[in-house]
């Protein structure tokens, strides 16, 4: 891809160019300026996923990015989209985005807008469908000793094609590759009926601990029972869950295990909505970029 210049007000020109690992120190920096708590690992995470570009100065310096996620030919997420305080009002960002619509096409697209990016999306013909709420904070012990769920056990490596599977229908986009992914990094339980697995989890670090996401439920009840047994394994230690689910026992268990809600961000779509198509539902995000 060639390189986009463009003169900004300020005096100066951005060049747009396409992501690349080795701006992943800078991306981190990047990320670290605007309070978010990506490792430099989490970077390398979606930046192997993923398509993205980069806005630099004349010098090299990365002042924003902007990524993309590709799930089969008619959908796509986005995500990472940041820009430095040297650009925000610059309408940085806005260029970002026509790189990203150039490279993804006709595809529908989904993305969870901070504040702060909302009025943008609006006018690029984003459209509001909720609100994801973060849960985060050290957890404490169980409020109460919950009835076991037949079926729960800890995933194993020959689960990736059901984990993939239930989550396509779930999500409504094929996400195997990323599921396959996150397999790698970390530790599951599922709920398993009949030889069937009906619902599953996956925590893996992220951030200042670690994350539980995907989550994939028929129902609260279960997806208490699939989140239950990583709030056992880092008690006292910082968890975090982002979900939809803002009321419901689902997340009542969060607030009593002392994840709290720290944030919201609310869920775009350009073009349709991809929804679940079985009986299962993410009730936990991968995060907010992956969906």
């Amino acid at each position: 891809m060639a390189y986009r210049t463009a003169k900004r007000r300020l005096g100066y020109e951005i060049a747009i160019r396409p992501m690349v690992e080795a701006d992943l120190d800078q991306l981190h920096q990047l990320s670290i300026g605007v309070g978010w708590p990506h490792r430099p690992e989490d970077w390398r995470l979606v930046i192997g996923l993923g398509h993205g570009v980069v806005a630099c100065d004349a010098i090299g310096r990365v002042l924003g990015s902007a990524m993309w996620w590709p799930f089969g030919e008619s959908f796509a997420t986005v995500g990472m989209v940041i820009t430095s305080p040297r650009l925000q009002a610059q309408g940085a960002g806005r260029e970002l985005m026509d790189m990203i619509f150039a490279q993804t096409g006709s595809r529908d697209l989904r993305l969870s807008s901070t504040k702060a990016g909302y009025r943008l999306y609006r006018s690029l013909g984003f459209e509001p469908v909720g609100r994801i709420f973060q849960h985060q904070g050290r957890t404490v012990a169980l409020p109460a000793p919950a009835a076991a769920m037949p079926g729960v056990r800890p995933v194993m490596s020959a689960d990736l094609e059901a984990l993939a599977r239930l989550d396509a229908s779930a999500y409504g986009a094929d996400r195997s590759h990323v599921i396959a992914a996150l397999l790698a990094h970390s530790v599951g339980t599922v709920v398993e009926r009949n030889g069937e697995i009906a619902g599953f989890s996956l925590c893996r670090p992220f951030g200042r601990g670690h994350v539980v996401g995907p989550i994939v439920a028929e129902d609260d009840d279960m997806a208490v029972a699939l989140v239950a047994p990583h709030v056992e394994a880092h008690q006292g230690s910082f968890l975090r869950v982002d979900t939809a689910q803002e009321q419901g026992r689902f997340g009542a268990f969060l607030e009593s295990c002392g994840m709290t809600i720290f944030d919201s961000v609310t869920p775009m779509i350009r073009g349709n909505n991809h929804v679940a198509s079985g009986a299962a539902r993410t009730f936990g995000l991968i995060n907010q970029a992956l969906g």
